[in-house]
């Protein structure tokens, strides 16, 4: 048997079993997480090659298998992505549980993770982007939750992925074309620009970050963190699998108007500008929504910056940054998940004025979570964060300057959030929090700080990173 069957057998079957449990939160909610826990650590622990015996049935981790038609093989990157994202949803599954994500997550957050797997196993890669759509149909659907009224965070999910498919498909035509005309490199360079504005079109830098701005601001917050995440991990992983099997991208040039730029240039300048706009967005709101929303921003555009270094950068420094931006979008998400329920769905200031008194470990996983977003000291994004600002400042200290302005803004803007949840509680009668969201809360501030005082704790799952990413074999 193929690891690729079971990497859709397990969350699928179980995702039916959670959707026949759905009316029992507890039993639902623990087949969920255990089924996604298992799944990942299986992947995390199994060798990128090889086989392995599960339950009595040898497992091959190299095999390829035809579903649909289609072509779907395991890689050393996507067997450890998958692993990631799959522990991520149990994560997220363990904070929701205590919160109202809607009853559609915890059964469809199992498919989804079985069809984001499938987008980064499908050869060749070109139809990843087809398989990304399907799949965030469904997340559509998640994101909205059952909710009545704007359906603008839902449905922009699928703008980048709809616009991608065409592009990808052509650049693919254009590859089929090559053999008949070998000295004509033409088809080389359409396939490049193509390919080219496809993934920045799903890596999304300013001013292509609108969709995530409003899934932040609308979709339950457990739900957004975990499909922020994904959605970072998803666009990282095809970028490299792209790049390795077809090292003739790493050339290829983004056309804008009357002259071209590569495409780490656009990654980033792309960043830095979404650092700087993060941080005046956050300083600036009156909403904790949207202020978490322009946190994601500013730690994505962080991810996007080491992207664009290249070289300069590594894939142990990109994934630094993605797994602090993940610990701070779930704990920090929890935080806003247990505001927002107790403001009656709102988080305006005059709904959330106050709560924090009545909310204290709850306020600060949201303020520290969001706060490591920003890479303040002592929190599990400082690491990632002072390490790219000195990239930065070696080869440019203005660019430095940008990325710490932004992250400024962004502390200030939380600190005053902070101000107004402890400020003069209108509703006397609130309740305060129950034992298991204290310690569902001090959980989510220990893994924000821990990292911090002890790096080394990242040392193995980081080295395990890099490995599956620079062995990777060509599509």
């Amino acid at each position: 048997m193929s690891v690729v069957l079971l990497v859709f057998m397990v969350p699928l079957l179980a995702a039916t079993v959670v959707y026949l449990l759905r009316r029992w939160p507890l039993p639902s909610t623990a087949v969920a997480g255990l089924a996604a826990l298992l799944l990942g650590w299986l992947l995390w622990q199994w060798p990128a090659e090889g086989a392995v015996l599960f339950l009595g049935r040898v497992v091959s981790l190299s095999q390829p298998v035809l579903l649909f038609g289609q072509r779907l093989q395991m890689t050393p990157a996507a067997q450890w992505v998958i692993g990631f994202l799959a522990i991520s949803l149990a994560g997220a599954y363990l904070a929701a549980w205590r919160v109202s994500p809607g009853r559609s997550f915890f059964p469809f957050g199992l498919v989804l993770l079985a069809l984001l797997s499938a987008v980064l196993l499908i050869r060749p890669p070109w139809l990843a982007p087809a398989v990304w759509l399907a799949a965030f149909s469904l997340a559509a659907l998640v994101a909205q939750a059952g909710r009545v009224g704007s359906t603008r965070g839902a449905l922009r999910l699928l703008w980048w992925p709809a616009l991608t498919v065409p592009l990808f498909l052509l650049a693919a035509w254009h590859l089929n074309q090559l053999p008949l005309d070998p000295e004509d490199l033409t088809p080389l360079r359409e396939a490049g620009v193509l390919a080219s504005l496809g993934l920045l079109l799903l890596l999304a830098p300013w001013p292509l970050h609108g969709p995530s701005l409003s899934l932040g601001e609308e979709a339950p917050p457990m739900v957004a963190a975990w499909l922020l995440v994904s959605l970072s991990a998803l666009s990282v992983t095809l970028l490299q699998t792209l790049l390795t099997g077809y090292q003739w991208l790493q050339g290829a040039t983004v056309p804008f108007g009357l002259f071209t730029v590569r495409l780490p240039e656009v990654l980033v300048w792309g960043g830095l500008i979404g650092c700087a706009w993060a941080g005046l967005g956050a300083l600036v709101q009156r909403n904790l929504s949207r202020q978490w929303s322009y946190a994601a921003l500013f730690s994505h555009s962080l991810v996007m910056i080491a992207l664009g270094l290249g070289a300069r950068s590594s894939w142990g420094l990109v994934w630094l940054l993605l797994l602090s931006r993940t610990v701070g979008l779930m704990v920090s998400g929890f935080g806003l998940a247990v505001v927002r329920q107790r403001a009656a769905g709102r988080t305006d200031y005059v709904a959330v004025r106050g709560l924090g008194t009545r909310l204290p470990l709850t306020s600060a996983a949201l303020l520290l979570g969001a706060l490591s977003l920003a890479g303040l000291p002592l929190t599990v994004g400082f690491a990632g964060q002072w390490s790219l600002v000195q990239i930065l400042g070696n080869q440019d200290w203005l660019q430095a300057v940008v990325v710490l302005a932004g992250a400024l803004g962004l502390a200030l803007g939380l600190l005053r959030s902070q101000r107004v949840l402890l400020g003069r509680l209108d509703n006397l009668m609130l309740e305060r929090e129950e034992p298991l969201t204290v310690l569902l809360a001090g959980l989510g501030l220990l893994a924000v700080v821990l990292p911090a005082l002890w790096p080394q704790l990242w040392g193995d799952v980081l080295s395990a990173a890099v490995a599956a990413y620079t062995a990777a074999p060509a599509p």
